[in-house]
């Protein structure tokens, strides 16, 4: 089973950004699995999805994330 938590931020695109949510995802084992700019007009959040193997370990990771700031929704189950 999968599970995946989304992290959302107002636009525009900031690739820095981007790789540093990465970076502070990255030693739990997420993966990024997708990235949704926002719609044709530009209104709209970025919003990334990070996957995870295991429930307590996104939790962990979305904690580290929150507590810098950043907006997230999830965990939850993925599916598979």
């Amino acid at each position: 089973m999968s599970y995946m938590f989304e992290v959302l931020y107002k636009s525009p695109s900031d690739a820095r950004r981007e790789a540093t949510i990465s970076e502070y995802v990255a030693p739990f084992g997420g993966n990024l699995t997708c990235r949704e700019e926002p719609d044709v007009i530009g209104i709209g959040p970025v919003c990334l999805t990070y996957e995870f193997d295991d429930l307590g370990v996104a939790e962990q990771a979305a904690s580290r994330l929150r507590s810098r700031g950043e907006h997230v929704e999830g965990p939850v189950d993925y599916g598979d």
